[in-house]
Order: C-alpha cells, then structure tokens, then sequence
C-alpha cells in the first residue's frame, strides 16, 4: 500500500505552499512545505504495524495547522 496515495495533505498553512509526507529512514514520519519549510514534529513508530498510524497522525497534526517553522523567532 502507498501510504502518500492514501492520505489527503493540505497545503501549508502558514503560507498556502505544497506539503509533502517524508518518512525518515525508516522510524519517523513528518510533513513539511516544500516553499516555506514549516513542518510537523516527528512521529516516530518501532514497528511495521505502527507505520501507518504514525504517517496518519503526522498528516492529522498538519491538517489542524500545527506546526513549527525554520525561522528565527518563530
């Protein structure tokens, strides 16, 4: 299953740019804007059966607009 082709991202909140699911190296899920780089915090999973739930509540958490962002001060 493409969990990417099975979850609806919307756009960034902050700046209304494109948002992309990236899983990391196999422990982590977290959106991120591909022009602003606001981006979720990570959620991590240790198990195969988790990974799923993990890239579901990193894209719900996007969704509500919660965020952090790269910029100082912010």
């Amino acid at each position: 299953m493409e969990i990417y082709k099975s979850l609806e991202i919307f756009d960034c909140p902050r700046c209304g740019g494109p948002a992309l699911l990236e899983e990391e190296n196999g422990w982590c899920w977290y959106v991120m804007c591909m022009e602003c780089g606001a981006q979720t915090i990570q959620f991590e999973y240790r198990r195969a059966e988790d990974r799923l739930k993990a890239a579901q509540d990193a894209v719900r958490i996007w969704n509500m607009g919660k965020t952090v962002s790269p910029s100082p001060g912010e």
